[in-house]
């Protein structure tokens, strides 16, 4: 049996990080992913917030700008405003610099870059599961690690593995490309058309990236009729593939830490409730599980340090964010009380609720 210092498992935003981070510290490290295709099929809005906007949302940021780095070469178009839109057609703009990405390269310059760094990048290679320090592959074959670090998404067979329940709440998503030219200006609209979530219109160079996420199904419709009548109210044009997968919005977890298993990312429920995003905090995630991997079998870091890292840098606003969404929940499935709140919170509380910071009508700041 081949033995390493880390197993990563999942190649995405996160478990690369991790691979990366863990081979710089000088662990030998392997990164296995079940697809065929790093990075495809895209399952994202592929929207970046600037590293700037980044650290103003969390202000303890140990470490981010040694890890969140956007490869030029993977940037499709820059934007500077998004605008929020309510069911009565009312839009709230508000300032915020981001980056449309394609993570189908994305990804791929993630996981190279962790190869580069030492790592052992294996796929297709799908885990079926793990005990102890034992990962076992689809194909029969089994490595053993010291740690052993689950990227693999809010289903993630690292986490169920250790008896870890998957999140409660569990929003569907699809997404797929529109042809035409569109402004730099990122569209959420919220209401009906996406209960209890949103729908999206990214701009990203020729074309954008078009899809919906929902947290309940109203009875007779699904996804695509969903999906069907948002494009037809924007007037837009797609097409395929349509890409469908789940975005974990629950409560931030109270350890990532699981004997010797660490979750990073989608799979330790680190999302940002109140507008979707998981990219960011992959990354980090990523970065803090593999330094403390590579310090726990370089020098004897205990486990618990990964705790220690992410909570301190990125808990209080992810708690912050998900108690703004449980407060959205209230309003979010009925259209006219939808709309009075975000008329009465206005643009700038939108921008607010967007960052996962308080509105100042419900005693926050205004949003920059």
């Amino acid at each position: 049996m081949e033995r390493f210092d880390v197993a990563v498992i999942g190649s995405g935003p996160a478990g690369s990080s991790a691979a990366c981070f863990a081979a710089m510290g000088g662990a030998r490290t392997l990164l296995v992913d079940k697809r065929p295709e790093i990075g495809f099929p895209v399952q994202c809005g592929e929207f970046l917030p600037t590293l700037e906007e980044l650290l103003a949302i969390f202000p303890r940021h140990e470490g981010f700008s040694d890890v969140f780095q956007v490869p030029d070469e993977t940037i499709l178009s820059r934007t500077n405003v998004i605008d929020c839109v309510a069911p009565t057609g009312k839009h709230y703009p508000f300032p915020m610099n981001g980056y449309a990405v394609s993570r189908r390269s994305f990804d791929k310059v993630l996981a190279y870059r962790a190869e580069r760094a030492g790592a052992e990048l294996r796929h297709p290679a799908t885990v079926v599961g793990v005990k102890d320090h034992v990962v076992s592959f689809a194909s029969g074959e089994q490595v053993e690690a010291k740690v052993i670090i689950g990227a693999d998404g809010p289903l993630s067979v690292v986490a169920r593995s250790k008896g870890v329940a998957l999140p409660r709440e569990m929003y569907k998503m699809l997404t797929t490309s529109a042809e035409g030219h569109f402004d730099p200006v990122v569209e959420l609209y919220f209401g009906s058309l996406a209960p209890g979530g949103y729908a999206w219109v990214i701009p990203k160079g020729e074309g954008a990236n078009v899809g919906l996420g929902i947290a309940t199904m109203p009875q007779g419709d699904n996804l695509s009729k969903l999906f069907a009548k948002f494009v037809a109210s924007r007037g837009l044009t797609v097409k395929a593939p349509f890409t469908r997968w789940w975005v974990p919005l629950g409560e931030p977890p109270s350890t990532a830490v699981y004997g010797n298993a660490l979750l990073a990312g989608d799979a330790a429920n680190m999302v940002m409730a109140t507008n979707g995003g998981g990219i960011p905090t992959a990354m980090i995630s990523g970065m803090y599980a593999g330094k403390t991997a590579a310090g726990h079998v370089r020098s004897g870091t205990p486990l618990q340090a990964y705790d220690t890292l992410w909570k301190n840098n990125l808990l209080s606003p992810l708690k912050r964010g998900y108690s703004l969404k449980s407060l959205g929940d209230k309003v979010v499935y009925h259209d006219l009380l939808l709309s009075f709140g975000m008329r009465f919170i206005g643009k700038g509380g939108m921008g607010n609720f967007i960052r996962m910071q308080w509105p100042r009508r419900l005693g926050g700041r205004t949003a920059a």
